[in-house]
């Protein structure tokens, strides 16, 4: 089974673990098996979250466009655009 890889810029959900249904933007990718993980709200800019890719859904065919002025807002704002409400507030 090949899998395409998971890129910076794409919106993807968490299959696994305590944040498990919501909805991050990747702005890194680490490594073959990990990448870093950005929602604006819980998971910042200034605290990624950093999770293994076969935890990890792609969730929409829209892409980010990535620079170094992006805000924490952007991040919200992109991910409601796409119809991505993370509820539950931690």
């Amino acid at each position: 089974m090949t899998k395409e890889p998971l890129l910076p810029g794409e919106i993807v959900r968490s299959r696994a673990g305590r944040d498990r249904g919501r909805a991050f933007v990747i702005v890194q990718r680490i490594d073959g098996d990990y990448v870093l993980l950005v929602d604006g709200r819980l998971r910042t800019l200034e605290r990624p979250k950093k999770k293994k890719c076969r935890h990890l859904l792609k969730a929409s065919e829209a892409r980010m466009e990535l620079s170094e002025h992006l805000l924490n807002a952007d991040f919200r704002k992109f991910l409601a655009a796409q119809g991505f409400q993370n509820d539950r507030e931690e």
